[in-house]
């Protein structure tokens, strides 16, 4: 029997009228179905040709836009249509956030069971917030090398050649493929500096080739750019395949005496370049230290609390959205309490920030090396009210509290929400206020339900926009202590 012809149906005009996963339109098919078209924003009427079709969801490939959106704006980045990671970057920022708080809302509201609607009827909803700067606001940005860029058709039509030495960012759902990147528009002009010395030296037809994902061969792997915003401060980090000749020693020592030397604007100075060699066929920027020039750590801070970020140190990725979302969370806490639970605390970035509204602050975290530098940021800024345990938060519940009242739950657990173990513990745990810091607004919505049956209610949401052009956006849930019904015993009757 020969192979049944999939039915290709006629192009048709879609209205974009919200967002879904991973910051894709949602529309409506003419036979009512949904349809998703990556790269459109709302309020665009784009029309498509449906590819696939998963379940009751189709796939659909953009072909003109019949009608763009209001705030429609040109696109600041050159390889916007390529790159997938800004996704909004074609609508202003009003309009950015207006979609990013309406897909919050829906994701929260279908894991509580709710509309729209009804949530708001139960909840407080605050106003969108987040820094003014839309660009230039990312304090780091990780780049891979590869030996084949991804290109548009317009591009392979043209006969463009794929194979080559690149430097950028994997395109969506491509792990061999990288999108040439000479800039980016999210982190600083001095970056961007730093990241054109790179190119001019990793490159060229003199130096290593680039690492090869497939066959697993090569020299440059990654590069990793970070900056402190308060300081000025940047470091990079460099990861290669472990060199194995006198040529690849040269050439990154070359590179780094490049970089130390390229000019940045004022109040920008390189502090340090950190060279790994990775070994491992994984694709991920680890390693271990070959060299180091100037140091291994820049200097950040968030109000009056300054920090030592070394390479891998975890820290949000935009200090003017961290600050915006820090004071949120200050805001959120509207209970004076002796004693904070900072769970999933990370390096105590919260907690730090906020020491001065406590007596006492105890932060658990998993990773050792974010508690080990939790600590040392706690010393460096004489905060002595704070102890932090290196621990996964489901296998140290017998540390939170048991019996008294007189404290304030912090989580800021990973997008996958509150291990189910924590969230039990938590819904009966003894308390009068817990805030939930979610990147995910899902998880926070499945959660709610679970916290609401030991005597959570959810009273409050606010959102800030840490990333503009991106589809991210972090929710900020106030739960407060409310007596459980009592349940109402029956007899039935004979």
């Amino acid at each position: 029997m020969g192979r049944r012809k999939r039915r290709i149906q006629e192009p048709f005009v879609v209205e974009i009228t919200g967002l879904g996963r991973k910051g894709v339109g949602l529309g409506t098919t003419p036979d009512g179905l949904p349809i998703e078209v990556r790269g459109i924003p709302p309020g665009t009427h784009v029309e498509v040709q449906a590819r696939k079709k998963r379940k009751d969801l189709w796939e659909g490939y953009p072909l003109a836009i019949v009608q763009p959106p209001q705030g429609a704006t040109p696109p600041r980045c050159s390889i916007f249509d390529l790159c997938g990671g800004c996704c909004l970057q074609s609508i202003d920022l009003a309009s950015q956030r207006a979609a990013k708080q309406q897909y919050a809302i829906r994701s929260i509201a279908e894991g509580m069971g709710l509309t729209e609607d009804e949530l708001a009827e139960d909840v407080t909803i605050h106003p969108i917030r987040g820094p003014q700067d839309a660009y230039a606001y990312r304090n780091k940005v990780e780049l891979s090398f590869g030996v084949q860029r991804f290109m548009s058709k317009e591009d392979l039509d043209a006969g463009i050649p794929i194979d080559g030495r690149f430097l950028g960012f994997h395109a969506p759902g491509r792990f061999d493929r990288v999108v040439d990147a000479e800039r980016c528009e999210l982190i600083s002009e001095a970056a961007n500096q730093l990241m054109t010395t790179v190119r001019k030296h990793t490159l060229c037809e003199e130096a290593p080739k680039p690492w090869d994902v497939r066959d697993h061969s090569g020299f440059w792997r990654h590069l990793m750019l970070r900056e402190g915003f308060a300081s000025g401060e940047h470091l990079i980090g460099l990861y290669t395949a472990p060199a194995t000749t006198t040529e690849e020693e040269t050439i990154v020592e070359e590179l780094a005496q490049a970089l130390l030397q390229t000019p940045l604007q004022e109040g920008h100075q390189l502090a340090g370049i950190v060279w790994f060699e990775n070994d491992s066929v994984a694709d991920k920027t680890q390693g271990t230290i070959r060299k180091i020039w100037g140091r291994d750590w820049l200097n950040e801070s968030l109000g009056d609390v300054g920090y030592h970020l070394s390479i891998h140190s975890f820290f949000q990725t935009s200090t003017p959205g961290a600050t915006v979302l820090y004071d949120t969370i200050a805001e959120a806490l509207q209970t004076d309490h002796k004693l904070l639970y900072d769970l999933y605390c990370g390096i105590g970035s919260i907690g730090l920030y906020l020491h001065q509204r406590f007596d006492q602050i105890v932060g658990l975290e998993e990773i050792p090396q974010a508690i080990e530098d939790a600590r040392k940021n706690a010393q460096r800024n004489e905060i002595h009210n704070v102890t932090y345990h290196a621990t996964r938060v489901e296998d140290a519940l017998e540390l939170l509290p048991q019996e008294q009242h007189d404290h304030t739950f912090v989580v800021d657990p990973p997008r996958v929400g509150l291990h189910p173990r924590v969230a039990d513990t938590l819904a009966h745990a003894p308390g009068d206020e817990l805030i939930y810091v979610a990147c995910h607004p899902a998880s926070l919505g499945r959660d709610a339900p679970k916290l609401a049956a030991g005597g959570w209610q959810l009273q409050q949401l606010w959102f800030v926009d840490l990333f503009p052009q991106t589809y991210h956006i972090e929710a900020i849930g106030r739960f407060v202590r409310v007596p459980l019904s009592p349940i109402t015993e029956t007899t039935t009757p004979e």
